[in-house]
């Protein structure tokens, strides 16, 4: 204890407050780096919020237990990584999140007494409007939605108003949204608007990127059409890959398709005469006789008449007789009208191109493989296999090439290319945190090595050999009186080597002695310069 104490002194309480001062301060930064690097990081929650909304947020998931930060203006909150879900299921729980839009509960609060008739329309506008785009944002993929509908009112002497209209504004997560994805929400607007169609919505996204246009009639824009392009010649590509790898084995063949595709969308209208095909509709029968009187007798006034018993007058010949009979019969033509409308996205041709590679066989001995070309008998195998899968059409300009290539490639081993997958299948959360671990390793040994240990050096050997500053040539002789006891001990462990029996030394004996010959010599000093020794320990009780 007393050496302890002794060697603590010789030290210097400063010096020790200082190390341990630096130390802890070193050991703190540690402590707080591996604490926020442990921990998981932070992800967002919810952004664009609107203020009151985020209140309510916050007050939940403070009632819930899970923390959170604001950033911004207060509308953007994050929480842990592994607490979003929970904290995703919670709000949604209890209905607080509306992205900062107004709908139908508008009406809730608002009474209609003292409201204009423009206000109640700008109300029921905005209430549509607000729930428009929560529906959208409810789909895959959108992140926010913002909806502007122009419903123009009739004019003064107009006898119908003009057709609404709607513009649609999309945040997208994950790339551009699909054709089917715009037609969609266009459909969706249209159907909720009177009178609203879905050419007349214009679809576009956060990234200034126009996806459908008001004016456009089709339904397809320039981004659409190539879309449907490249979407069609996946498609075709991916069914001719599949069946010819089938055949001559995976990454042995290469494919490509170019489609072209006719966009443009047309009705056609036929109406078709049969003259074979005739239908009795309707018949009418007339018939008419006449007679000719005029030698006939008809009895005319005379005396013999009017006398009992007299005769009637001679009948004369009778006249002539027409009879005549008329039959109509409307017969109806056999008529057929088709409509037929034409949609876009038909192919008009195709060019389909594969090149096949050849069979490689493994030498026995483990050498190179050997290269041997397929038969013209197999290529024609193949081309016909392509023709029926894609449907060529010769007739409509349909191309079709296989040629049998020599591929300048090395033939992988499918259980190497799966081995390899599966060793490095991380993801970027995985990265993420390697590289934050490897970021506090070279942290801690820059401090250790540039910092904690040049300090521990200087301390030690400022308390090794302390400064006797004002002591002149006494205090020379008495650190020479030192370095002569510590070279006396290097002389008596003689240099340092191999041998097992210097190793097996007693260490202790040594030191004895070196500590009496240095304490002798100390002795010696003291006797002869009594000031000097005198001065040298009044400044060592001062610095201690």
């Amino acid at each position: 204890m007393g050496g302890f104490t002794a060697a603590l002194q010789r030290f210097g309480i400063g010096r020790l407050t200082v190390v341990l001062g630096v130390a802890a301060g070193v050991a703190a930064v540690l402590v707080a780096v591996m604490l926020r690097i442990g921990q998981a990081p932070d992800a967002l929650l919810y952004s664009n919020l609107d203020l009151r909304e985020a209140s309510e947020i916050t007050t939940a998931l403070d009632s819930a237990g899970i923390k959170y930060s604001s950033k911004g203006d207060g509308s953007t909150i994050f929480v842990s990584r592994d607490e979003v879900g929970e904290a995703r299921l919670l709000v949604a729980g209890k209905g607080l999140v509306t992205s900062g839009s107004v709908g139908y509960e508008i009406f809730d609060t608002q009474s209609v007494l003292g409201q204009t008739e423009f206000q109640q329309n700008l109300n029921e506008k905005r209430a549509l409007e607000g729930e428009l785009a929560r529906t959208i944002m409810s789909m895959r993929g959108i992140t926010s939605a913002r909806v502007m509908i122009a419903m123009p009112s009739r004019q003064l002497f107009q006898t119908t108003a003009a057709d609404p209209t709607a513009a649609v504004v999309v945040g997208v997560s994950g790339g551009a949204l699909t054709g089917a994805q715009v037609q969609a929400i266009r459909n969706v607007v249209a159907s909720s608007v009177p009178n609203l169609k879905p050419e007349k919505v214009t679809l576009t996204d956060t990234a200034n990127r126009t996806l459908a246009a008001g004016s456009d009639s089709a339904g397809f824009s320039a981004a659409s059409a190539e879309e449907a392009k490249s979407s069609t010649e996946a498609q075709l590509q991916a069914r001719i890959k599949d069946i010819v790898e089938g055949v001559v084995g995976v990454g042995a063949a290469r494919v490509q398709v170019t489609a072209d595709i006719d966009h443009s969308r047309s009705t056609t209208q036929e109406q078709r005469f049969d003259p074979d095909g005739q239908v009795v509709r309707s018949m009418s029968m007339n018939g008419s006789e006449s007679a000719d009187t005029t030698a006939v007798n008809d009895g005319g006034a005379t005396g013999l008449n009017n006398i009992p018993g007299g005769e009637a007058p001679g009948a004369a010949p009778a006249g002539s007789t027409d009879t005549q009979n008329t039959e109509t019969t409307n017969y109806e033509i056999s008529n057929t009208t088709t409509t037929t409308v034409k949609e876009a996205g038909e192919v008009k041709k195709l060019a389909v191109s594969v090149a096949v590679d050849g069979r490689w066989t493994p030498a026995a001995n483990g050498g190179e493989p050997t290269y041997a070309p397929r038969t013209a008998d197999e290529i024609a195998q193949i081309k016909s296999l392509v023709a029926a899968a894609v449907g060529i059409d010769e007739e409509r300009g349909d191309k079709i090439e296989v040629l049998n290539v020599r591929f300048a490639r090395d033939v992988p081993t499918a259980g190497g290319v799966e081995a390899g997958n599966s060793l490095f299948n991380f993801t970027k959360n995985d990265l993420m945190r390697g590289v934050e671990l490897l970021v506090l390793l070279i942290t801690g040994i820059l401090l250790i090595f540039f910092v904690l240990r040049p300090l521990l050096k200087s301390a030690a050997g400022a308390g090794a050999q302390p400064q006797l500053a004002g002591a002149g040539a006494p205090v020379t002789a008495l650190q020479t009186s030192l370095m002569s006891g510590a070279s006396q001990m290097a002389q008596l462990t003689g240099p340092a080597g191999p041998s097992e029996m210097e190793q097996r030394l007693d260490i202790a004996r040594i030191e004895g002695q070196v500590k009496a010959s240095s304490v002798k010599k100390v002795a010696d000093f003291v006797e002869r310069h009594p000031d000097e020794s005198t001065a040298i320990l009044r400044n060592w009780v001062h610095e201690g």
